[in-house]
């Protein structure tokens, strides 16, 4: 079993998006999650669960916040979907001895397993599978209590894709990494904002300190990769492996350009492939490198034709008669799309 990585911040604003306007189905699964009320746990013979002190400063809910609907839905929702098929939920479920949540950044690694399937199913199907899970891994408190959270998480979702985008300026990006931990500590509390977001902050002050070294004027280019390099050294060390892992691709590939237009042979490319991804990986870009090859010449025989067919000096309709229908016989209607956007900007 494969284990599937959860989705960036960014993928949340996302889900955000399409929960505007969503409502619960009844008014008892309506939240009350108004910022600023103290909360207090609950140790009475009632049903709600006590609230952790990671949840400090959130009202606590009046009922269960539609857990129960939820769970009671998720007997219903059959197979998963199609792109969590051969994976494993990402991130582990834990709770103390008196059966409260442990809070931890795989909480929401395993909220972003689930929601990263929006569009193959709609907001209340994931939440219902979120509960289930939830049930199935975690004591009732601690349950509830990683519901609510998932609450919050979402409301915070829907308050950040408020936030107007920077203008590209140090100032202008500076103000809105401000905003948006306030928001995550004003919706989660400092300790879930903490322990979810650590190495976004981390990887956030990264990109501005990158991003203030390349616009001061006072360095030079010497300088200023001096002044990155130095700023990469002081990432966590799984932000420089994970940053590592997405250049090799990239650095590869400017390798293998390189190589080709100096004469190397499709051995030796095959040698660099291996050598960095595995044979798996090499045998994957060999025919990717087959596919675009037959992709270029479709493209190339298209532009033939259609300059062929513009020089025609047939009427103006004539002629885009037999463009539509050229194009209609070489590409499906996906590809044509792609096409068009080519032709645009190849004019």
């Amino acid at each position: 079993m494969l284990k599937r990585k959860g989705i960036a911040v960014f993928t949340l604003v996302l889900v955000a998006v399409v929960l505007t306007g969503w409502r619960m189905m009844s008014s008892q699964q309506q939240r009350h999650a108004d910022i600023g009320e103290n909360a207090t746990a609950v140790t009475s013979g009632n049903n709600e669960a006590p609230v952790p002190a990671a949840m400090a400063g959130k009202k606590n809910p009046v009922a269960d916040n539609g857990f129960s609907a939820y769970l009671m839905a998720a007997s219903h929702l059959g197979a998963l979907p199609a792109s969590l098929d051969g994976t494993e939920v990402d991130g582990e479920l834990r709770s103390d001895a008196q059966g409260n949540l442990i809070i931890g950044n795989e909480i929401r690694r395993v909220f972003d397993y689930f929601l990263a399937t929006l569009g193959e199913e709609d907001i209340e199907r994931i939440k219902a599978r979120i509960a289930l899970h939830l049930h199935q891994h975690l004591p009732a408190a601690a349950a509830q209590q990683a519901w609510d959270l998932l609450m919050r998480y979402l409301d915070y979702g829907e308050a950040l894709a408020t936030l107007p985008p920077h203008d590209g300026t140090v100032k202008s990006m500076h103000e809105v990494l401000v905003q948006r931990r306030d928001m995550r500590t004003a919706w989660l509390g400092q300790e879930v904002a903490e322990a979810f977001f650590a190495q976004d902050d981390a990887f956030d002050a990264y990109s501005l300190a990158r991003v203030t070294v390349q616009q001061d004027d006072s360095l030079s280019a010497e300088e200023k990769q001096a002044r990155q390099r130095e700023l990469e050294i002081m990432l966590p060390r799984e932000m420089r492996e994970a940053r590592e892992r997405m250049r090799a691709p990239v650095e590869v590939a400017q390798q293998v350009e390189a190589w080709r237009a100096q004469g190397a042979s499709e051995a030796e490319v095959r040698r660099l492939r291996e050598q960095t991804f595995g044979s798996a990986a090499a045998d994957r870009l060999e025919q990717l490198d087959r596919d675009r090859a037959a992709w270029d010449k479709r493209y190339a025989d298209w532009q033939a034709e259609r300059r062929a067919i513009e020089q025609s000096g047939l009427a103006q309709e004539d002629r885009q008669r037999a463009l539509e229908d050229a194009m209609a016989r070489r590409f499906s209607e996906q590809e044509q799309r792609r096409v068009q956007a080519l032709d645009r900007i190849g004019g």
